[in-house]
């Protein structure tokens, strides 16, 4: 990944874009400026403290179309739907939209005069430039934008971004199940801290080694990594047995009706 000169904006500053803008000017691969517009005045002023020269706080939102070429429409759903179509949307715009829940079929009219429109799904640890982040669309300097946030995925489907964005849900629950392992470990007289540091470790290996060595025979490779007899094939069946697994796809199942089903026309 090269460097990028391209002007970047944030309309909103909430979790995610904030996590962004911080991503941004903390990349010494990114020499733009990033311009933001909010009615939240703290949380620019928190950013412009933090950055200095690299965050410039726009006068509104239509001014910080005229001064970014990438911009980032990060307001909540129902506030976009109101704000969005006020706006009067440039050539020289790219936009990355990264609202949840709503799809660029409906999205697109209210960025009518950009050159270009992609959708993004972009996770908190973007604000320390890793893991991933899902892209549909084609733009490549919007990729290249992006690519400086962590690993990008792309789809060839909107329908796909909506299911990889159903399971960033599971993101807060995996944390919780981290911690009942750090709990359980210090119940038997552990630190707790020095447990869950070892939990995330040997995840963060696990999901390595899957990534690496696993193709489309998922069952195959658990069995190579399984001993007969052993401690994982001993828990994997306790597990199944119990139903343990079945509740984290009838999660996926909610989240995916609730947020991103189709709306009827």
């Amino acid at each position: 990944m090269g460097i990028v000169n391209t002007d970047i904006g944030f309309i909103g500053t909430g979790g995610i874009a904030t996590a962004l803008a911080r991503g941004f000017c903390g990349s010494e691969d990114f020499v733009g400026k990033v311009y933001v517009y909010d009615i939240n005045v703290e949380r620019i002023r928190a950013l412009k403290a933090l950055f200095g020269e690299k965050i410039v706080i726009a006068a509104s939102n239509q001014d910080l179309l005229y001064e970014a070429e990438a911009v980032f429409p990060a307001l909540r759903p129902e506030v976009l739907r109101e704000v969005a179509p006020t706006l009067a949307f440039r050539p020289a715009n790219r936009v990355i939209h990264i609202a949840a829940g709503i799809r660029l079929s409906e999205a697109r009219q209210w960025y009518a005069g950009a050159q270009s429109v992609v959708r993004a799904v972009p996770l908190p640890f973007a604000s320390r430039r890793m893991g991933p982040v899902v892209l549909y669309g084609d733009d490549d300097v919007c990729r290249d934008i992006l690519s400086l946030m962590g690993d990008v995925v792309k789809v060839p489907e909107e329908k796909h971004l909506d299911i990889l964005s159903s399971v960033t849900a599971l993101m807060v629950p995996y944390f919780e199940l981290v911690a009942e392992t750090g709990e359980w470990c210090a119940a038997n007289g552990m630190d707790r801290k020095d447990a869950i540091d070892y939990v995330c470790l040997m995840n963060g290996a696990l999901s390595r080694l899957m990534m690496a060595d696993c193709g489309g025979d998922v069952d195959g490779f658990m069995r190579e990594n399984t001993t007969p007899g052993g401690l994982n094939e001993f828990a994997l069946g306790f597990l199944r047995e119990s139903g343990a697994y079945a509740p984290w796809a009838k999660a996926l199942d909610q989240v995916y009706e609730r947020f991103y089903h189709e709306r009827p026309a």
